[in-house]
């Protein structure tokens, strides 16, 4: 056999993260979260370029992930304007079926 370099299957680990789950605003509701950190930016298969806030949704025990596409520049400036976000609660509501006429709001409590 021919001088073999091992592979080493370390290079992934790094990427792969705890699996959590998603929060999914649907047209009508309102949800109530508390910020678990301040985002960060990811590239998501399912979402593509984002940003991705660890948050709390109330009467739930486990985090969940909220992504926010990176070029939904309402959204994020209304996140923005919230300042500091980990500790934060907020009231995030989704008017909107289809993602051409989804507007989503988001309320500091």
């Amino acid at each position: 056999m021919e001088n073999q370099t091992p592979q080493t299957n370390q290079d992934w680990r790094g990427e792969i993260t705890e699996s959590k789950s998603t929060l999914k605003v649907k047209d009508g509701d309102v949800v109530e979260v508390t910020f678990a950190d301040e985002g960060t930016k990811k590239v998501s298969p399912d979402y593509g370029a984002s940003v991705a806030f660890s948050v709390l949704v109330a009467n739930d025990q486990e985090p969940k992930v909220f992504y926010v596409k990176a070029n939904n520049f309402d959204l994020l400036g209304q996140i923005k304007q919230l300042g500091s976000l980990t500790g934060i609660k907020a009231r995030i509501s989704r008017i909107g079926a289809t993602r051409s006429n989804t507007r989503y709001k988001i309320v500091k409590l």
